[in-house]
């Protein structure tokens, strides 16, 4: 089943969160002392610039985190730290590139159930969305107390250290203050797909985040959709059912967009969408991208762009389809697959696509035997090399 994650912004969403976090610090792990109820929310979480994020697989909340913006009141992270000094630091940065000061942010309450503790895709995935969100405030610079037993986890992202672990009392946890510029870990988080989808840049703070296994279905043909999705994560293959077979149009990886024609109308989707492998998937909806759009054009137009760049495309295929030669058309189609090819870990330079053979001769309009020929003589001259379910490519275009 899929994850989503999004900002928390109803009643409901919001009582899911400060009950999680009862249930992740005081239940499971014996932290906090006695606290009445079964909530745990403070002074933070009522401040206006403040993001807390939900995650859930179907109903049940597996996830939290929450994400504040500087104020008079200072962050959540200078109650357990004194930050003061890396503020300082932090403002000469800035004055040096120009700015007033640095806008600094925190993330933190950082809560995700025992069941699902093992999934580092689900704490990736909190702390893009919550990225994401300090990108569009704005933010130069982040804070974190981060957790003694995580704090390898937030090295990885760009995280360094001010002090080693100490003991913070009213959490009955040690903790180690952690620092980054936004920007690295805006890197860190979305690097894969920036300058690949002007969507990104625009609709900052707009966004959800789902989370696939391999093999799970995102949408079907025939489905009803109100979502575009951006791979943040791994690889989607588009296919579509002829007869008994199941074609595979194309596998899309970092940065790809699909499914945009649903911000737009209320067509049905006209191809299966299914995780290759363990995928992330950044979300847009289309009462989000239309409540952007109607105050500022700038957001429809970013929209139009990638559309009039996928009509441009369909006009090219067109004319293989009515004018191209079988050659042609073998040849025009096999660009197209290794277009959207993944390169390979051990050889980089080289790219297979997941696709049978039956399929690209579909897609190329010629008889199989055709599209085999084609592809033995490639495979004869070492530029390629297929099986009856993938074509591996080696080094540079084949055309």
């Amino acid at each position: 089943m899929s994850i989503r994650i999004k900002v928390a912004t109803t009643a409901k969403e919001l009582s899911d969160v400060y009950r999680l976090r009862y249930q992740v610090y005081v239940v499971e792990e014996g932290l906090y002392g006695s606290v009445s109820g079964d909530i745990i929310i403070d002074q933070f979480d009522a401040l206006p610039n403040t993001a807390n994020i939900i995650a859930y697989e179907g109903a049940t909340p597996v996830g939290a985190m929450r994400t504040n913006f500087d104020s008079e009141v200072l962050l959540p992270a200078d109650e357990s730290y004194d930050f003061s000094e890396y503020r300082e630091r932090a403002n000469e940065q800035a004055q040096a590139q120009g700015l007033d000061r640095a806008l600094l942010g925190c993330s933190g309450m950082l809560a995700i159930a025992k069941k699902w503790r093992n999934r580092r895709d689900l704490f990736r995935a909190l702390f893009k969305l919550s990225c994401d969100v300090g990108h569009s405030w704005g933010v130069s610079h982040i804070i974190v107390t981060a957790r003694s037993e995580a704090q390898s986890m937030y090295r990885r992202m760009g995280f360094e250290a001010l002090e080693d672990e100490l003991w913070y009392e009213p959490a009955g946890a040690h903790i180690v203050p952690m620092v980054s510029e936004l920007e690295r870990i805006y890197q860190w988080a979305f690097g894969g797909m920036v300058g690949k989808s002007d969507l990104l840049e625009r609709f900052s703070g707009c966004f959800q985040y789902l989370l696939f296994s391999a093999g799970d279905s995102i949408f079907c043909e025939g489905d009803q959709g109100d979502e575009a999705y951006i791979v943040s994560a791994g690889a989607v293959d588009i296919s579509r059912k002829e007869g008994d077979d199941q074609l595979n149009l194309a596998t899309l990886s970092t940065g790809s967009l699909f499914g945009e024609l649903s911000l737009i109308d209320e067509q049905s989707r006209s191809a299966d969408a299914t995780a290759a492998k363990n995928t992330e998937l950044v979300v847009l909806n289309r009462k989000t991208f239309w409540d952007k759009a109607h105050d500022d054009p700038e957001y429809l137009r970013s929209l139009l762009s990638i559309l009039s760049k996928r009509l441009r495309d369909v006009d090219d295929r067109a004319f293989a389809y009515a004018h191209g030669s079988t050659d042609y058309r073998l040849n025009f189609f096999l660009n197209k697959v290794k277009a959207h090819a993944l390169p390979l870990n051990k050889s980089p330079q080289d790219s297979k696509a997941k696709i049978s053979t039956t399929a690209f001769a579909y897609m190329a309009s010629t008889r199989l035997e055709e599209a085999l020929a084609f592809l033995d003589q490639l495979q004869l001259e070492g530029k390629l090399k297929y099986t009856d379910t993938s074509i591996t490519f080696y080094g540079e275009q084949t055309q």
